[in-house]
């Protein structure tokens, strides 16, 4: 199998799966019990916290385990009281636990605006800074697009907000930007940020929110009063204790993993160009994620190209895993494409953690494309 869809998630690696068996046989106990042996575990996952804190270069702040980056990304948007006056605003690309909460709090009564992309596939910041003003409340940019890999500019974005309401709050969704691109929470200057575990070779069903200040935040799940009293649940130590050891794995290779990842795309679209396979890139290589590349082929639908190339056990995407079962593409839409260019589009994502006969790859690319092409 040729996996090139792993921006919809990624193998567990050997360090992870064995870490998570360990806290499985070892580490059991529920952390909500009152002796020792229970406590220990607890201070196990503090430990755990301060080294994520040290990964996403905070100084500050809190990070909340929870079952899933749209889990924390629901939570980043408990802050908001949809009966208040502040106005949110969110980009037009964002993922769908972004965008369908920001729909979710503007049916309650929410003023939510939603940022424009430029054809680059990052939000328009002239659209952007038009709807800024101090009525300004909150803001969710994601850090790299799943779709496209554009890579925002968050610094910037969250200078200029806290410019003009320094109350304001800067979230970002962070999960294909962790353990991928250099960043830093203190650099970029956000409130609160989203990653996951499987994004990078950890497990399925953890994700976490950094958070500078927690106090704002209301709880999404009652019940015991776990992690902060916001997600309550008995503490899933094991793949908290996997997506630590994914995380180390991740940003010691940050680096290396980075370049490896840089002469894959080159590779890949110089195959394509050899094997005359003519295409069309969303977006643009400068300033985006390697590890995501939205592409089009004229005269080809991208869902018939997705099944065409899985029966040569080569896998693709045509959009977003969390969005498969909707029609269209909002995020091309709002950089401009036309329906044919989104119709025809494909979203190849890379491991650095693989080996890719790219020859091979765009021969099968070319065949499938001059079958099917109408």
């Amino acid at each position: 199998m040729i996996n090139l869809d792993y921006a919809s998630t990624t193998k567990p690696s050997k360090e992870v799966i064995n870490q998570i068996a360990i806290a499985l046989d070892e580490d059991y106990l529920n952390i909500g019990a009152k002796y020792k042996q229970a406590k220990a575990i607890e201070k196990k996952i503090s430990i755990i916290r301060q080294g994520f804190l040290s990964f996403l270069g905070a100084s500050n702040g809190e990070i909340i385990f929870c079952p899933s980056a749209t889990a924390a990304n629901n939570l980043a948007f408990s802050v908001i009281n949809p009966k208040s006056k502040g106005k949110i605003l969110v980009g037009a690309g964002e993922h769908s636990s972004v965008y369908e909460t920001a729909k979710h709090l503007s049916n309650m009564g929410a003023t939510v605006e939603f940022i424009p992309l430029g054809a680059n596939g990052k939000i328009d910041l002239n659209a952007f800074e038009n709807k800024l003003d101090s009525g300004v409340s909150f803001v969710s940019v994601m850090l790299v697009s799943n779709e496209t890999g554009a890579i925002n500019n968050l610094k910037q974005i969250s200078k200029i907000v806290h410019s003009i309401n320094p109350k304001a709050i800067v979230h970002t969704d962070a999960v294909q930007a962790f353990g991928k691109i250099d960043f830093s929470v203190d650099d970029i200057g956000v409130d609160m940020l989203t990653i996951s575990a499987h994004k990078i070779s950890g497990p399925k069903g953890i994700g976490a929110l950094y958070s500078k200040n927690i106090d704002a935040l209301r709880p999404i799940i009652y019940g015991g009063g776990q992690e902060y009293n916001l997600v309550s649940g008995t503490e899933n130590f094991a793949y908290i204790s996997g997506f630590y050891t994914a995380a180390k794995l991740k940003v010691n290779s940050l680096a290396s993993d980075y370049l490896k990842v840089m002469n894959y795309r080159k590779h890949f679209l110089d195959s394509l160009d050899n094997a005359n396979v003519e295409y069309e890139i969303n977006g643009e290589l400068d300033n985006s994620s390697p590890y995501i590349l939205n592409i089009s082929f004229k005269g080809v639908r991208g869902e018939v190209l997705l099944h065409a190339l899985a029966e040569y056990d080569i896998l693709v995407a045509n959009g977003s895993a969390c969005s498969s079962k909707k029609r269209g593409n909002r995020t091309l839409e709002s950089m401009g494409k036309n329906k044919e260019q989104i119709d025809g589009a494909v979203r190849i994502s890379f491991c650095a953690n693989e080996e890719y006969n790219f020859a091979y790859i765009a021969g099968i690319f070319k065949k499938i494309i001059d079958e099917i092409r109408v």
